[in-house]
């Protein structure tokens, strides 16, 4: 399963979520934002990304040049829309990076997307870090494979898979003590998902599920 390891700000935090065999690392290059970084910080964090590792770059509701200025500078393998950018926008960036396009269930759902987050704050700077109902999002007809976010902890990592059935995760806060990454709680969190993902493939297997 795709798992993103997001608002990574110092080098230890990428070398938890690598060591854990997260799927990307994701950088905030919104501004206003506690764990926001700046283009020359990003570029610095992402050549600790391995091959075999995404860099996400997460911006929004910033002009579409500056991201992709910024994004290049980075050095961004993709290009996550955490804002309210709309379908040509993002149809734009498309053209340049795969994109990740966060959505609220409120809004209309994204046409133009490489994944699309399902998570209720998005349009605003960051997410509460507070569950939800994640069965909300279990078979949607959306464009793009899903990923899940919003208030994901090592702890209930498997309840929200289980009920939304995701490609992917995205989680920040839950892997934070602090409000610093903390690699125990990453690797936590990474081994909760794995376990989920081997036991749905036996489930399956099985015709249990």
């Amino acid at each position: 399963m795709f798992i993103k390891i997001c608002g990574c700000r110092r080098s230890e935090d990428v070398a938890a979520a690598v060591a854990a065999g997260a799927s990307a690392i994701g950088m905030i290059l919104a501004p206003g934002h506690r764990r926001t970084l700046g283009v020359d910080e990003a570029a610095r964090l992402r050549q600790g990304v391995p091959p075999g590792v995404l860099a996400v770059g997460v911006f929004l509701d910033q002009p579409l040049e500056e991201v992709q200025v910024a994004a290049r500078a980075v050095g961004c393998d993709v290009v996550q829309l955490h804002g309210r950018e709309p379908e040509d926008y993002r149809a734009a960036l498309r053209a340049d990076f795969p994109v990740i396009t966060a959505w609220n269930l409120d809004d209309p759902a994204p046409r133009s997307a490489d994944w699309i987050l399902v998570e209720p704050h998005a349009g605003r700077s960051g997410g509460a870090g507070r569950p939800w109902d994640w069965g909300r999002a279990c078979g949607l007809d959306l464009a793009a494979p899903m990923l899940l976010g919003g208030g994901l902890t090592p702890a209930n990592v498997a309840a929200a898979c289980d009920a939304a059935l995701p490609f992917g995760v995205d989680v920040s806060s839950g892997v934070e003590v602090g409000g610093r990454k903390d690699p125990s709680r990453i690797s936590l969190f990474c081994e909760a998902v794995r376990r989920w993902e081997e036991g749905r493939a036996q489930m399956v297997s099985q015709g249990r599920a």
